[in-house]
């Protein structure tokens, strides 16, 4: 074993490697990135190809090629000797010669059946227009590798028979049925066939779409030898880097979705092929990425596994958004109907949870329907984000029924969410772990709204609208959110920074403002992205808060001194 270990060392390169999934950049005798085990906002992960080993000088990580395996693929030290084993080309005492011939036999046999399909493809008149018919073309085909099955149900186990390979053998590759003594028929007939490769490329599967209304419309391969469904994600391995480089990945139902949605140019574009979302599934994704849009069917099933789906994620720490579809389409058929544009109008117009679900009880019940407070409650208990509980119920405050003055409606639609969220599990309200530390430091010490002028600071967009009133006299509430203020403008004096904030951030000279400001962008990740009526409701109410102080002052006497400075002021925040 120690043998084998060290010439799979000796074979692999872990710049390489680690090169897979990491940007890295060569530093003296070392190479650099983000690391990929925590919201790094600087390189602070090395890799030294001398020693073979990486490390992440700011969370702690590291290790070798194998642990490095373990870590980005999820699995035991076995699977990963096994892994690197094939990589490198080492066969392992422990697996049998006739073991690898046999895996080495069936991706031959996979690779044949699919040279079979693209080649049954061009002989078919009947495949060649069901394909113009949903708008694929030459270059779509090429690309996505796309076949087709013919009806007759044994033209591929003649094919495979004739290539020499044991029938009896491609029966657990989903590739033929039945036996020796009634014959093999074909697994797929008559159907477009879709190849699924793993995220290194590898074919693993394929999946069959009827070119008519025949039912089964879609048949996928079950597991087999090489294919766990529960664990591959259709066009990740095309998808991966766009991924990686985005930090975010839109999640659609089928192949077709999300080829329409590659067409599109949204290139982070993935399927489920159908079968539930898993947690494998989530762990693979929360390798490549930070945020997942679900962007399912717009019809109550597809609604509902959306529903599922955003649950499974966010139980990974992933950032969950969902994507307004237009009623009655799915990410295909927008595309023929509307075009790519409203394809990536739909990926990025997408919703938080919450949002999602509030929307669909308005369009199910009227706001006087006691059903619609009911499900609104509960949507809004089960959130785990103060922010957006609070957003909410000041959102819906102004229909609470039977209560017409606001500041009520509130305080009751409040005391509702309250004592619904008392009773729930823990669990369901529990913050994920990654963001749990940040998240309770800042919202014990800030309100939401100075919260949400924070978070605004970060984005490009708004940071000119917020950088004065960091400035401003007495527009902060607590005592923490105004010494961040001020330690932001002693290490900004000539005026606001540039750029994105993980260039700036680490320039700030105080420690305590940095970690705060951390711990707001992790809020913000996992609360949604900011809207210019949040950011301005949130400087608004500062403002009027200042101003009611400032009367508060006024009605216990102040001096004339005092009072003049008090009305310049308010004259100014008008």
């Amino acid at each position: 074993m120690a043998d084998e270990i060290g010439e799979i060392r000796a074979r692999i390169n872990i710049v390489d490697l680690v090169g897979q999934t990491v940007a890295l950049k060569r530093t003296g005798n070392r190479y650099q990135g983000l690391c990929p085990f925590h919201q790094d906002r600087n390189p602070s992960f090395s890799v030294t190809p001398e020693s073979g080993r990486y490390k992440c000088w700011a969370c702690g990580e590291s290790g070798d090629i194998f642990n490095w395996v373990m870590k980005t693929r999820n699995v035991e030290f076995v699977e990963a000797l096994q892994l690197l084993a094939e990589q490198a080309g080492v066969t392992l005492r422990s697996q049998k010669p006739e073991d690898r011939s046999v895996r080495m036999t069936q991706r031959s046999a996979m690779e044949t059946a699919q040279k079979f399909f693209r080649e049954s493809l061009g002989k078919s008149d009947a495949a060649k227009a069901y394909c113009v018919s949903r708008g694929l073309g030459q270059e779509v085909l090429s690309k996505w590798e796309i076949g087709y099955a013919p009806e007759d149900g044994e033209s591929l186990a003649i094919h495979l028979r004739k290539q020499g390979f044991r029938l009896a053998d491609c029966k657990p590759l989903f590739l033929v049925d039945g036996d020796e003594s009634q014959g093999y028929r074909d697994k797929f007939r008559a159907r477009l066939i879709f190849p699924i490769r793993d995220e290194r490329g590898d074919l693993v599967a394929f999946g069959g779409r009827a070119l008519g209304d025949a039912n089964p419309k879609y048949i996928n391969s079950s597991d087999t030898p090489l294919y766990k469904k529960g664990k591959v994600l259709y066009a990740m391995n095309i998808a991966k880097e766009a991924m990686r480089d985005e930090r975010m990945a839109v999640l659609t139902e089928g192949y077709l979705d999300a080829i329409a949605c590659h067409t599109a140019q949204v290139k982070t574009a993935i399927a489920s092929l159908g079968t539930g979302l898993t947690q494998d599934h989530a762990k693979l994704l929360k390798r490549w990425c930070d945020t997942v849009t679900v962007l399912y069917d717009s019809d109550a099933a597809g609604q509902k596994a959306a529903a599922r789906a955003t649950e499974v994620l966010a139980a990974e720490g992933l950032r969950v958004r969902i994507a307004a579809v237009p009623q009655g389409k799915d990410p295909d058929t927008l595309l023929k109907s509307a075009g790519p544009e409203a394809v990536r109008k739909a990926a990025h117009s997408s919703l938080t949870p919450l949002e999602f679900r509030v929307r669909s009880l308005e369009k199910e019940f009227s706001p006087q329907d006691d059903e619609f407070w009911k499900q609104a409650v509960e949507a809004i208990a089960a959130e785990p984000s103060e922010m957006e509980r609070i957003r909410f119920v000041e959102d819906l405050a102004p229909r609470y029924p039977n209560i017409r003055d606001s500041d009520s409606a509130r305080a009751a639609l409040s005391k509702q969410v309250d004592r619904f969220r008392a009773g729930l599990p823990a669990a369901q309200t529990a913050v994920p772990a990654s963001n749990a530390v940040g998240r309770e430091v800042v919202e014990r010490s800030m309100s939401s709204h100075e919260i949400v002028v924070f978070r605004a600071l970060l984005e490009e967009e708004y940071r000119a609208l917020i950088w004065p009133l960091l400035s401003s006299e007495d527009f902060f509430l607590t005592k923490t959110a105004q010494r961040l203020a001020n330690e932001i403008g002693k290490s900004f004096p000539s005026g606001p920074p540039d750029g994105p904030a993980r260039q700036w951030i680490e320039t700030i000279e105080s420690k305590a403002a940095k970690d705060l400001l951390f711990s707001v962008e992790q809020d913000w990740r996992t609360s949604g992205p900011l809207s210019p009526e949040y950011v301005s409701e949130s400087i608004q109410f500062l403002q009027r808060k200042r101003e009611s102080r400032s009367m508060e002052e006024l009605k216990k006497g102040e001096g004339d001194e005092r009072l003049r400075e008090i009305m310049d002021r308010l004259r100014k925040a008008h």
